[in-house]
């Protein structure tokens, strides 16, 4: 320990992290599901705080799905305004269920236990069944403001690396450490996501990389995991309800020999984390960390990176540029040398993440304009994203704002005040589903504007991208931000899918419309 600077020593915390991968390693053979079939199960040792009615507990051979498909002997589950409560019961009394889990009593003489929040009784219930799994990996969770996804997805190139299986989930897909998927679903929480973990330990995974959903956290629907290892990328976000804030939240699940890996350019970050009395490591692109990435060069769709740590420096050169994505490149490095990887190793491998769907990506033409497609998804995104271009530009700076209609009224005008500030020319548009509110947004936007008239309107889409491209001259930068709204990974991807298709036949557009080479000039005889 460094007591005089507050930090942990990597070697420290590496026997943490790494203990946790080879207890996870070495007994591959307990790693199993807990078979349901036949078997009975007491509902009173599975779940704590329930409140049985009718009885002092309920034996079932498995959870039913819901009340058409249940079978005699199972514990079937009463959601409280999905069905008739009095249809419910005769189903129920009619298929001979062993008893009912529920929020609210209900007036029938068949066993039941009252629970307070449906989704965290489920979860314990699935821990317990699984014999809690989050046990059985190294568990790394992701949260934060900006770059979750882009970390995550790094810090698992990083233990494929390793030759450590893991598994994953984030907002552009998840694998289960064998089969790489995009689920049409959100990102899984409560039991769900402790099925999900029973999964990786049967495919006999090391490790599990959690992106976690801010609000998710605060309603507690991780209360049922503990996290080895927990990454804060981006800022600390403030809590917009009476109570603690999502990284509280996720600090609380942090196991008693778990790591922090926290983020010091936000000291708010820093602060909490050190007050949570858990292991912390840091890392950092402008104030002084454990481990430091400087941008040194930046130019042409490519960042060199400057990463320190301790007495031992490295350059890494990278397609994924800006600040933000240091930052990124930093939190996955300081993983990858918690587990026991050499600073050399973990750039090479950083270095062969070349390109993330929607995360400054790079969509470019010979002779054509430089396009860029970001996601974003806040004010502070937007701004890391203008930054970057910025630094690479060369002509104009074009920016394609597109916007989703859940943003507030703030932060439209926030989104005005920066891309008025750091682009050249701002082209406002809207997701194809907002389209009917376009002027109220694009009013919303201008609040934040000083000139106005600067700013040009196209409410479809692709048209605002078509023209935008055809306008830029051949050493502009365009950057194609926003508009992509949050669900799933599938929508999520296909919508990305659908923004580069448009530039790529904008881009398209545009070359087809030059003159040929031999026809530039014209001879007179």
């Amino acid at each position: 320990m460094r007591h005089s600077t507050g930090r942990v020593d990597l070697a420290g915390a590496d026997s943490v992290a790494g203990a946790s991968v080879s207890r996870a390693a070495e007994n591959p053979s307990t790693q199993s599901h807990l078979n349901l079939g036949g078997n009975r199960h007491s509902l009173a040792a599975q779940l704590d705080g329930g409140r049985f009615f009718a009885c002092d507990d309920i034996a079932y051979s498995a959870i039913a799905a819901s009340i058409e498909t249940a079978s005699p002997g199972e514990l079937v589950v009463y959601r409280v305004g999905v069905s008739s409560p009095t249809q419910f019961i005769a189903d129920a009394l009619a298929v001979g269920v062993a008893g009912i889990l529920t929020e609210q009593l209900l007036p029938c003489p068949l066993a039941q236990c009252i629970v307070g929040d449906m989704d965290l009784a489920l979860a314990e219930i699935a821990s317990v069944t699984h014999d809690r799994p989050d046990r059985k990996v190294l568990t790394i969770a992701v949260t934060g403001s900006a770059g979750k996804t882009t970390t995550s997805l790094m810090i698992a190139s990083i233990l494929r690396q390793a030759k450590v299986r893991a598994a994953y989930q984030t907002d552009l897909g998840d694998c289960d450490g064998i089969v790489q998927s995009t689920s049409d679903a959100p990102l899984l929480t409560a039991s769900p996501l402790i099925d999900w973990l029973a999964e990786a330990v049967d495919s006999e995974c090391g490790a599990a990389i959690i992106e976690l959903d801010e609000a998710s956290l605060t309603y507690g629907h991780y209360d049922s995991i503990e996290f080895d290892v927990l990454v804060v990328t981006g800022a600390a976000q403030s809590a917009e309800h009476f109570g603690p804030s999502s990284l509280q939240c996720a600090i609380d699940r942090i196991a008693s020999d778990g790591v922090i890996v926290a983020n010091a350019d936000d000291p708010r970050v820093e602060r909490v984390a050190r007050e949570s009395g858990a292991r912390m490591v840091t890392y950092g692109t402008i104030r002084s960390a454990d481990v430091s990435a400087k941008i040194i060069e930046q130019s042409g769709g490519m960042s060199t990176i400057l990463v320190a740590t301790d007495d031992l420096t490295a350059a890494m050169e990278t397609s994924l540029c800006g600040g933000a994505m240091a930052s990124c490149h930093a939190a996955a490095t300081t993983l990858g040398l918690l587990i026991g990887q050499s600073l050399t190793d973990v750039l090479n491998t950083l270095g062969t993440v070349r390109q993330l769907p929607g995360r400054m990506q790079s969509i470019t033409s010979f002779g054509q304009p430089a396009v860029y497609l970001d996601v974003a998804g806040s004010p502070k995104r937007l701004a890391s994203a203008l930054r970057a271009t910025r630094a690479m530009q060369q002509g104009k700076l074009w920016c394609v704002l597109s916007m989703t209609g859940s943003e507030s009224s703030a932060e439209l005008a926030e989104y005005g005040r920066i891309a008025e500030r750091f682009s050249g020319q701002v082209v406002l548009t809207c997701h194809t589903a907002a389209k009917p509110h376009f002027l109220e947004l694009a009013h919303a936007v201008l609040d934040g504007v000083k000139k106005c008239a600067a700013i040009r309107w196209v409410a479809d889409w692709n048209q605002a991208i078509r023209w935008t491209i055809g306008q830029a001259k051949s050493n502009d930068t365009v950057l194609v931000v926003g508009g992509v709204r949050r669900g799933s990974p599938m929508q999520h991807r296909r919508e990305i899918a659908t923004i580069e298709t448009w530039i790529e036949s904008a881009i398209e557009s545009r070359v087809a419309a030059e003159p040929a080479e031999g026809a530039k000039f014209k001879i007179v005889g």
